[in-house]
């Protein structure tokens, strides 16, 4: 047997179960590495990847070496526990051992770097999960691999070839292989690295490999399936960008040019978020049937922002009419020159996340909307720099959208066509928050019905589903909805049996872990009702439905 490989062992780990999800952690004080298996992790190091997919996916490792279990400190074991709600494969809350592992560091050439943690041989569930960077990408993370580790996968992350920060687009400046890279290479090439290690680490087969992610890892998971439908047995797609030039030229621009004056100040700032969400959750909690802080649908909402107008309101904090006109702006669609939406407006109930995304943090920074449209029409949007002297406001999606040919073939993932993921046996889970203040899920909602339309229904049910929970926000766990939901334990299921999921089960936890209350998420487009009796924050009192209404 080859020297790299670790001898199959017998004995049996421990696992501890986890009472409303189905995961489970393992109890790592049992298991320790033996020699064996911990010279073959660092005998990965000297392995020759040069060759993977003929050169097009050569890799290269600077760093293998086993990590004996550890107690992680509060700050990590918060951003762990965070990033596994991310990864739609959540841990307790309080979880702050990480089980020994092999850790597998390098880059894909040309500059793709990586990370992969590798159970032990004992303990690994046979299984790949590849969480997808998201934003602008730039740097490789720990905490989805510690995270996922610690149930038993296999998982890697990555920067997406290129280091920055934030919406830092300066990187792709001029480089169109970097940008190809950023789009769609970067997971597929780290993806075939990855499996090439795994077939060499371990004495076990792969059984089935994942890719999640949020915002561009969203993306980055349906732009997998569409471009090589062998990669990955399960999506996991929340929050995703699927049309990404739009996402930033029509939906991040707008927003952006709604809320800057002409000086490019912010006509509202955070003080503001409360205040009018507040009156948004007056308006319109109660249009779904139940008044618990959640709006289950924003179509259902009525709410006009003229009410905020200070003529209209005396209780002290009221908008000037040219806050009011910015506001009914930022929820209106975009339109094209004929009148055709072509990109929908931020929901009613996305307003707990209007902090940093439309109203500035701090008075020396802008909105996040400015800096993910500014950067990508400078550095992503053309062949080359365009839009570098602050005449960001010059820019017409309309008037140019045929100048941005080049960058729409390969970096958006709008295509409908997904027959290949399907054929392969693949299946997928998309997830939207209607609470997302980043990327309204009016858009995803008009993808998904775009694959319905060109494969059809029972096709695409079939293999792909879509969840639309209500209170969810953008790539994070701070929202009034249920940010706790095992996406990856319904993909098993559903590669298992065949069977897809009718309803997916979130929580909400208090900061403490504590399961403040149950709700199902039924796949689009039904929804869920109260049934009228029963305690409404327990999930067996709500019932699917179908709302009689069209998208907006």
């Amino acid at each position: 047997m080859n020297q790299m490989r670790k001898a199959k062992r017998s004995i049996k780990h421990l696992l501890l179960g986890i009472p409303f999800f189905s995961f489970a952690l393992v109890a790592t004080s049992t298991l320790a590495a033996n020699n064996e298996e911990i010279t073959a992790c660092k005998l990965l190091r000297f392995g020759d990847f040069s060759q993977l997919e003929q050169g097009n996916a050569a890799m290269s490792i600077t760093n293998a070496e086993y990590v004996p279990s550890q107690t992680l400190d509060a700050d990590t074991e918060l951003w762990t526990y965070k990033y596994s709600r991310l990864l739609g494969a959540p841990i307790p809350k309080g979880t702050n051992s990480l089980p020994e592992h092999c850790l597998v560091e390098g880059y894909a050439a040309p500059t793709i770097r990586f990370q992969l943690r590798l159970p032990m041989d004992q303990v690994w569930n046979q299984r790949f999960l590849l969480n997808a960077c998201m934003g602008f990408c730039g740097e490789v993370s720990n905490y989805p691999t510690m995270a996922g580790v610690m149930r038993n996968y296999a998982t890697m992350s990555h920067d997406g070839g290129h280091t920055a920060a934030g919406f830092d687009g300066l990187w792709a400046k001029n480089n169109v292989p970097l940008r190809e890279d950023f789009a769609y290479r970067a997971n597929h090439v780290v993806a075939v690295a990855a499996k090439a290690v795994i077939e060499r680490f371990y004495s076990k087969q792969l059984k089935y490999s994942f890719i999640s992610g949020c915002s561009k890892g969203g993306h980055a998971g349906i732009m997998a399936a569409k471009r090589y439908p062998n990669d990955f047995d399960g999506v996991i797609a929340r929050g995703p960008t699927i049309n990404y030039t739009k996402v930033n030229l029509v939906n991040c621009m707008d927003n952006a040019k709604a809320i800057l004056d002409e000086n490019d100040n912010a006509l509202l700032d955070a003080s503001y978020t409360d205040f009018i969400s507040q009156a948004v959750m007056q308006a319109c909690d109660h249009k779904d049937g139940l008044v618990d802080g959640l709006i289950s649908d924003p179509r259902r909402c009525d709410f006009d922002p003229q009410t905020l107008l200070c003529s209209h309101n005396t209780t002290g904090k009221c908008l000037t009419p040219r806050q009011v006109n910015a506001i009914k702006e930022i929820y209106a669609p975009s339109y094209d020159q004929q009148g055709n939406i072509i990109y929908g407006g931020l929901p009613y109930g996305s307003e707990p996340e209007w902090t940093g995304w439309l109203f500035p943090e701090a008075p020396f920074i802008k909105p996040y909307h400015y800096y993910a449209a500014t950067e990508y029409l400078k550095y992503l949007a053309f062949p080359r720099e365009r839009y570098n002297q602050g005449n960001w406001r010059d820019f017409s999606y309309n008037n140019e959208v045929g100048e941005l040919s080049p960058i729409l073939s390969f970096m958006d993932a709008d295509h409908p066509d997904l027959t290949g993921f399907k054929n392969s046996g693949g299946k997928m889970i998309v997830l939207h928050g209607w609470s997302d203040a980043a990327i309204p899920a009016y858009a995803t909602i008009d993808w998904y019905e775009s694959v319905i339309n060109y494969m059809g229904k029972d096709n695409t049910y079939d293999f792909a589903r879509l969840f639309l929970p209500p209170g969810l926000v953008h790539c994070g766990i701070e929202g009034p909805g249920a940010e706790t939901f095992d996406a990856i334990a319904a993909l098993v299921h559903w590669l298992d049996t065949g069977i897809a999921p009718d309803a997916l089960m979130t929580q909400k936890e208090d900061p403490q872990g504590n399961i403040l209350f149950t709700r199902p998420v039924y796949p689009y487009p039904q929804e869920a009702q109260y049934i009228g009796t029963g305690d409404p924050k327990k999930a067996e009192n709500f019932r699917p439905i179908v709302p009689n209404f069209k998208n907006n």
